[in-house]
């Protein structure tokens, strides 16, 4: 019993009704705070989040579930309870397994040996729970188990209520991350347009990513390491930008609309934005980038880049405005442009208007050279920079 609950002293008269059913509901509230406390306990203890743990859990009892059971159990839409599940597939927790009755239908069943040492957190709670519950009678421990089953009735009625009214409400920010696991690639695919867009590296991060959004929020899956983040299909920047089939710079029509992704830099990276946007910028000096590839334009794509292992494509397609790419020091850079262009310029190399096929290369930029940047721009530009990072 919570040390924090009125109770009469030694003794005392019996309190009337109202004060039996405040003490009452001040006891099943304190019991349910504790409860969600140990969660968050085991949940820290074990590096998941309690939404992670009530789910493996319940996976220990049942042997395996669909998701949407998961979903219902741990309150989370469809795309968290998705996440959730690629989360915890990849740090090998749990296994997706085809329906022995559906083969249509996915069901998430548990690894025995990773799930046991969550659910082993549990069992000194379960003793504790069961000597206490050792003082009463069968009779009454036949009550206490029933007012409990219509207590999780009661609060599984107001939650969806909750729900219901909470349809349709703009949710104006939220955070993403997944665990790193044995993860030995990364892939950063964005499979829609998006607006201004920020990526980095931080050696800082244990996570595989973090993201945080501001505006429309994205679905983002996890799967062997491959990251993929897609807009809704008719967000406002997604068709904006394409009317008249021009690339326009439209960020001064989403408000504050953005989003950043931190990648942890201990596994090398593949970048894909497939449906173009406003504006990015990717400061990759921290990142082992494997490749970078943007279809269908942007306003204006800025890279920060770190010296080159291998041979590294950047490819960018469509109508661009403004392109600025830095590299260290040294680094050799060929650029081939295939479109109209208004500036090229690499180094100390300039050339305006050209109007078909273009190639410019940095010093010691041969076919030859080990470690290089290949940039191929494909499409109409209208400023293309490619310069050495200052300092």
């Amino acid at each position: 019993m919570s040390t924090g609950t009125r109770r009469p002293a030694a003794g005392a008269p019996p309190a009337g009704r109202a004060g039996l059913m405040g003490d009452l509901t001040a006891e099943t509230r304190q019991l349910g705070d504790a409860a969600a406390t140990f969660m968050q306990g085991v949940a820290e203890r074990s590096g998941l989040a309690p939404a992670d743990v009530q789910c493996l859990v319940y996976l220990a009892e049942v042997g395996a579930a669909p998701s949407g059971r998961l979903a219902e159990l741990t309150g989370l839409s469809a795309g968290a309870t998705t996440r959730m599940i690629d989360r915890l597939e990849q740090a090998g927790y749990v296994r997706r397994t085809a329906d022995p009755t559906d083969r249509r239908l996915v069901r998430v069943t548990p690894v025995p040996e990773r799930v046991a040492k969550v659910a082993g957190h549990f069992a000194a709670l379960a003793g504790g729970l069961e000597a206490a519950a050792g003082a009463y009678s069968d009779a009454q421990l036949r009550d206490v188990a029933a007012y409990l089953g219509h207590a999780v009735q009661v609060v599984e009625t107001e939650t969806a209520h909750l729900r219901e009214h909470a349809v349709g409400q703009a949710i104006e920010g939220s955070a993403f991350a997944a665990p790193l696991g044995g993860v030995t690639l990364g892939r950063l695919i964005f499979l829609s347009a998006v607006p201004s867009m920020t990526i980095s590296g931080d050696p800082g991060v244990q996570d595989l990513y973090r993201a945080s959004f501001q505006g429309p929020i994205p679905r983002v899956r996890v799967r062997e390491g491959a990251v993929t983040v897609r807009y809704a299909r008719f967000a406002w920047f997604d068709w904006r930008a394409r009317i008249g089939d021009q690339m326009i710079d439209t960020s001064v029509h989403w408000r504050n609309d953005r989003g950043e992704f931190v990648l942890n830099p201990a596994v090398p990276w593949a970048i894909e934005l497939r449906g173009g946007g406003s504006r990015v910028r990717a400061d990759l000096r921290q990142i082992e980038l494997r490749s970078f590839e943007l279809a269908r334009g942007a306003s204006r794509v800025d890279l920060e880049l770190a010296r080159a292992e291998g041979v590294i494509p950047i490819r960018l397609a469509g109508s661009l405005n403004e392109v600025a790419i830095r590299r260290p020091a040294g680094m050799p850079v060929r650029l081939r442009v295939s479109g109209a262009t208004t500036r090229v310029q690499v180094d100390g190399q300039i050339i305006a208007g050209s109007g078909g096929k273009l190639s410019l290369a940095s010093a010691g930029a041969t076919a030859s050279a080990a470690d290089r940047y290949d940039i191929d721009v494909r499409g109409s530009a209208n400023k293309v920079t490619v310069s050495v990072s200052a300092g």
